[in-house]
């Protein structure tokens, strides 16, 4: 949490209001009850500290509640560092795998590269159904079949 831009996100996490993560221009992670999903919504983009505080945020939320559904909507996801997207595939995958999730909806973003390469990173992944729509809206409805 070295960035300037997480200062405060310790205390807004155990705050009890389902908030993980917000920083403005980066993501916001958060429980959505009605939904039983952790719901990212993704602003722009995050530095190696930044998205590694997002996704521990995603697995704390799904341990927190016992969850098994995750909907990212990417839509204003920028292009990230590969080294970091990497990084998630070798830490990330198996944590998240462990705290539960099962099924992952994923609202591609804007950016064609940007959409292009988290399409790639997911590509081999097996261990749990993943599927990629234009709106959240779909994803949810994906979601709760």
């Amino acid at each position: 949490m070295g960035s300037p831009r997480l200062k405060g996100l310790a205390e807004q996490a155990s705050a009890g209001d389902d908030v993980y993560f917000t920083v403005p221009g980066i993501a916001t992670v958060r429980w959505d009850g009605p939904h039983s999903t952790v719901f990212v919504q993704w602003d722009g983009w995050a530095n190696a500290g930044e998205f590694k505080s997002l996704l521990d945020a995603e697995v704390k939320a799904l341990r927190d509640h016992r969850g098994n559904r995750l909907l990212a909507d990417c839509r204003r996801q920028r292009v990230l560092n590969l080294a970091d997207q990497e990084r998630a595939n070798r830490e990330w995958l198996p944590e998240v795998l462990a705290a539960g999730l099962e099924r992952f909806a994923i609202v591609l973003p804007e950016s064609e590269t940007a959409a292009g390469h988290l399409r790639e990173r997911l590509s081999s992944v097996t261990e749990m159904e993943i599927a990629y729509f234009a709106s959240v809206e779909e994803a949810r409805d994906w979601l709760g079949r």
